[in-house]
C-alpha cells in the first residue's frame, strides 16, 4: 500500500484492519448506522446482534483478495471501508466496496480520499480485477463526489433501494472499470 503524502495526514496509519481490531471495527461501525441511517443497508439492530467476536473472526478468516482498511491516529480508528471479491464462476472479475465512512469529527481532512486510494492500489494488484462496483445512497452528495473523483460513474440509480421507517432512500450503482 501507498504511503500517505498528504502533510495534514503525517500521523495517520492506513492498514488492514486485523482480529485485534474488532472491537474498535465493530463501535465505529455503531457509530456510522446512527449517524448516517440513510446512508447504509444495515440497521443499527442487526449490527447490535452480531458480536464483536463474530467481527474477529472474519478479519481472521478473510478470503484472499478482501480486505477492511482502517485510517488510524494515535491509535484511535477514525475510518474505514471494505472490499469484497465476488467469488462465483461468472463474477470473479468483479469486487465491491462497502461501509465507506469516516467520523464525522475527522471529515474533510483527506481520510476517506487516503482509504479509498489505498483501497484500490490493493485491489488493483490482482490482475484477473476488471471492475469495482458499489452502491451510494442518492443523498450522500460528499460520498458520491469522492467516488467520481476516482473515475467511479453512475450505471444506474434504484428507487427506493432502502427503507427506513417510513422514508425510501434511492441508491445509485456505481463502477470504476480498471481493465
Amino acid at each position: 500500500m501507498s504511503t500517505i503524502d498528504h502533510v495534514k495526514m503525517e500521523r495517520m496509519e492506513i492498514r488492514t484492519l486485523l482480529e485485534s481490531d474488532a472491537a474498535a471495527w465493530w463501535q465505529l461501525r455503531l457509530e456510522s448506522l446512527e449517524a448516517e441511517p440513510l446512508a447504509f443497508s444495515k440497521a443499527v439492530a442487526e449490527h447490535r446482534a452480531t458480536s464483536v467476536e463474530t467481527i474477529a473472526l472474519r478479519f481472521r478468516e478473510a478470503p484472499k483478495g478482501d480486505l477492511t482498511l482502517g485510517a488510524f491516529e494515535n491509535g484511535n480508528l477514525l475510518g474505514m471501508a471494505t472490499f469484497i471479491r465476488e467469488t462465483g464462476e461468472k463474477e470473479r472479475h468483479k469486487g465491491r466496496i462497502y461501509g465507506v465512512y469516516v467520523s464525522s469529527m475527522q471529515r474533510r481532512k483527506g481520510i476517506g480520499h487516503a482509504l479509498l486510494a489505498n483501497l484500490l492500489e490493493a485491489a488493483r494488484q490482482d490482475s484477473s480485477l476488471e471492475q469495482i462496483l458499489l452502491g451510494v445512497a442518492t443523498s450522500q452528495s460528499a460520498a458520491t463526489q469522492l467516488y467520481r473523483s476516482f473515475g467511479f460513474e453512475t450505471y444506474g440509480t434504484e428507487p427506493c433501494a432502502l427503507k427506513v421507517g417510513s422514508t425510501y432512500i434511492d441508491q445509485d450503482h456505481m463502477i470504476l472499470r480498471i481493465r
